[in-house]
């Protein structure tokens, strides 16, 4: 019924042709808590393997390995993602258990299809390699996510990338709608729209579907006038991806 609601108040939502950019982006230009901390997730553990010469690269020093790194082997009931954390970390275990519990509240076929994850020492944008299966955050960008809590739709935006771009992306259902609809939720999304908005809607379409009037009313509305069309191919989509629980 849930989805059917969802998708019955797009039918008789106006195109969002000309609506403008509600935000700059998805995750730090507003307020919305789209993912709470106490929302369910996977069941997970984890354990520490042996320091290691270890493939992360990093952009800014133009370097591929690293000597020293701290990797952690996360644990949940169906899969096995390590995390690599850079030994200029101040406290590797507790940024490899914040992103650990961040991963454990993504949809499971999203979780599904990361392989690692990389945290680098210092501070920079979170980027992700969708054909490698991972992505990198960095321990200052880590530390102002979790003081804003935005750290689980960084994890959530990130891994869509990996999860949703080589299944969506190239889809002429996804181009049609998108072309149709006009309008993006996002600057961001708007200024690079093969590349960011897939992540950038999937935010909101996965909010509104599983947890609705989690966002403001006026806000959900406004969604469904700016991408009618991609939101209904998205609530189609997301309408398996159930959320995430631990009964153990």
């Amino acid at each position: 019924m849930k989805a059917l609601v969802f998708l019955l108040t797009l039918a008789v939502a106006p195109s969002g042709l000309l609506a403008q950019p509600l935000y700059p982006n998805s995750v730090v230009s507003n307020d919305f808590d789209f993912i709470l901390a106490d929302d369910p997730g996977a069941c997970w553990s984890i354990a520490e393997n042996e320091l290691g010469r270890t493939e992360m690269y990093d952009p800014r020093r133009d370097l591929l390995f690293v000597e020293g790194a701290r990797q952690f082997e996360v644990t949940f009931p169906d899969q096995q993602i390590r995390i690599n954390v850079h030994p200029d970390v101040g406290d590797p275990q507790q940024r490899a258990m914040e992103a650990a519990a961040s991963i454990s509240r993504l949809p499971t076929q999203m979780r599904n299809k990361l392989k690692h994850v990389n945290i680098l020492d210092g501070d920079g944008a979170a980027w992700e390699e969708g054909l490698g299966g991972f992505f990198t955050l960095y321990d200052g960008l880590m530390e102002r996510r979790l003081a804003e809590h935005d750290l689980d739709e960084t994890v959530f935006h990130e891994s869509a990338h990996v999860a949703l771009d080589p299944l969506i992306s190239r889809d002429p259902d996804w181009q049609s709608n998108q072309i149709a609809d006009g309008g993006f939720i996002t600057s961001y999304a708007a200024e690079k729209p093969n590349k960011e908005d897939i992540a950038e809607s999937t935010l909101f379409a996965w909010t509104m579907l599983h947890h609705p009037g989690r966002l403001p009313a006026n806000v959900e509305a406004a969604v469904l006038e700016t991408i009618p069309n991609r939101l209904q191919y998205l609530g189609n989509l997301l309408e398996g991806y159930l959320p995430p629980s631990c009964t153990s």
